[in-house]
């Protein structure tokens, strides 16, 4: 478990950039999708000094950069403790996917899956990205099904726009343009630190 600064508004915050960027690091999200969120922190005014410093540290490590020393350098030591162990995160080995833990779920449970691995919940978010990828591409499945998961997968990679919309047949656009918009409302008002 990392150890992080004392301020508990900034922790969970904190926890999720960390999170986030091992993840695309390591190659489970796209790197684009994180990017951005981290720049705009790194580069906004909503963040403490030292949070917008270890920001612009995250956003070299999305670079490629892994010496700890030169990274480091600049950070405060608690601030430092954690690139180190981010580091070390993005250094270990991923656990093996059990296709035994399968659960069926139902539409609903699939969208509001979909929301919370989209929120930074990296390990659902591989699994739904396996997931969606075995709906869109399975032949026995009606074709409305395979195009539901072919649309989930596009908002797993980070598309926002409602276009998307328009492949979906009528009983799954709703929840699906719910998503959008809730997806939207989050991107657009960044929560202060």
């Amino acid at each position: 478990m990392l150890e992080y600064p004392p301020d508990d508004n900034r922790v969970e915050k904190i926890e999720k950039m960390v999170t986030m960027t091992v993840a695309a690091a390591k190659g489970i999200v796209p790197v684009g999708q994180i990017v951005l969120p981290i720049a705009q922190i790194a580069n906004g005014n909503l963040a403490p000094a030292e949070v917008r410093d270890f920001a612009r540290v995250l956003a070299r490590i999305l670079k490629g950069e892994r010496d700890p020393l030169k990274l480091v350098e600049e950070l405060k030591p608690e601030f430092a403790e954690i690139i180190w162990d981010t580091l070390d995160q993005i250094e270990a080995p991923l656990p093996e996917a059990d296709q035994t833990d399968s659960v069926a779920l139902t539409f609903e449970q699939l969208v509001e899956k979909v929301a919370e691995a989209c929120s930074g919940e990296v390990m659902l978010w591989q699994q739904l990205w396996h997931f969606t990828q075995e709906l869109a591409t399975d032949d026995s499945l009606p074709p409305e099904i395979q195009t539901l998961g072919s649309v989930l997968r596009k908002i797993l990679a980070g598309e926002r726009q409602k276009y998307i919309l328009n492949e979906l047949s009528p009983e799954h656009h709703w929840a699906i343009e719910q998503l959008l918009d809730w997806l939207m409302d989050r991107a657009v008002e960044p929560a202060p630190f």
